[in-house]
């Protein structure tokens, strides 16, 4: 994937190019754009581009407020139209939140996500890297953890890893949050499978050291009910539900979270699919890795709002281990 030349060129069209941002509401160079960009409030701004997003009464008219509201946001997303090696990592995940009962993202904004990336965002299961990316930064519900944006308005993570400057913020100054974080998660926790062809296109991180990075899996396997799937082609398939765990390499200050918690699904013999990852604390982990609830004809459910077609809502009977990474 020839990115790097390609954002290179589009990047010296661009800052050539006066245009009206109102994010900083001056016609100007995109050069002195770009540059001040990254000064935008998020926290603030985010909350308030989502209120008029889902305020608007058609979908041409949201992508407007999203084009003229905050502008690099909307670029990043048309970066990641063309990253479909980056798409193809994920799964799917469910637009409500457990404990809030109520929709994560207001679904006309994961419809007009989707439209602009070309992957299609409707119920009941929507591409879990954009839901729990863009969608997230998008979401207005405060959960008891706190709201959902914050994970990517924060340098927890990168931290953690001791990873480059912002590579897995918001608006990262290389590469798209989407992209730096599939590429970060596919060495961390899908290392038995073949890299992310993004070279040039994201943030750069240390290959080897994440690839080697010890951690904690929990792998719970089963069969769908033939009478509960609704694809025949997933009736009878073994399918394994993948909840990976890294200690950060750094202790961190202020917070509770002392690790990463990396969650995929597989089925069969085909690879994993990511469905989201967050930080954790050493109390999640240990409820997680529960001695008594390992083994055998163990009920198991989906978690982290993943979306498996034909899962039963009570859940299934099968197997689960506890193994160690290195």
């Amino acid at each position: 994937m020839e990115c790097g030349a390609h954002w290179e060129r589009e990047r010296a069209k661009k800052e050539a190019m006066p245009i009206f941002d109102s994010e900083i509401g001056t016609i100007e160079s995109g050069r002195a754009r770009l540059k001040q960009e990254p000064l935008l409030d998020l926290e603030t701004a985010l909350p308030k581009l989502s209120e008029q997003l889902a305020a608007a009464g058609t979908e041409r008219e949201r992508l407007s407020r999203l084009r003229v509201g905050m502008p690099r946001f909307y670029r990043h997303l048309r970066r990641v139209r063309d990253e479909r090696s980056v798409l193809s990592r994920w799964g799917h995940s469910v637009n409500t939140d457990e404990l809030a009962s109520q929709d994560i993202v207001a679904p006309e904004i994961l419809s007009l996500l989707g439209e602009i990336t070309h992957v299609p965002m409707q119920p009941p299961g929507y591409h879990a890297g954009i839901q729990h990316t863009y969608g997230y930064l998008l979401s207005r519900i405060e959960t008891p953890y706190g709201f959902k944006r914050d994970r990517w308005l924060r340098s927890t993570i990168e931290n953690g890893f001791g990873l480059p400057k912002q590579s897995l913020q918001a608006l990262p100054r290389r590469g798209t949050l989407l992209g730096n974080l599939t590429v970060f998660l596919s060495l961390l926790s899908l290392r038995d499978q073949p890299a992310v062809d993004m070279t040039g296109c994201t943030a750069t991180f240390n290959s080897s050291e994440l690839s080697r990075a010890k951690g904690t899996r929990l792998l719970e396997t089963f069969r769908l009910p033939t009478s509960a799937s609704t694809s025949t082609k997933a009736v009878g398939d073994v399918y394994q539900l993948q909840t990976d765990m890294f200690p950060f390499r750094t202790p961190l200050d202020h917070t509770n979270d002392s690790g990463l918690l990396v969650y995929a699904i597989r089925r069969g013999t085909g690879s994993a699919k990511l469905i989201t990852t967050f930080p954790i604390s050493d109390k999640t982990k240990d409820e997680l890795l529960d001695p008594e609830r390992l083994g055998p004809q163990q009920s198991i459910r989906l978690r982290f709002n993943a979306y498996l077609d034909g899962f039963p809502a009570g859940g299934v009977l099968g197997e689960r281990v506890v193994s160690e990474l290195s």
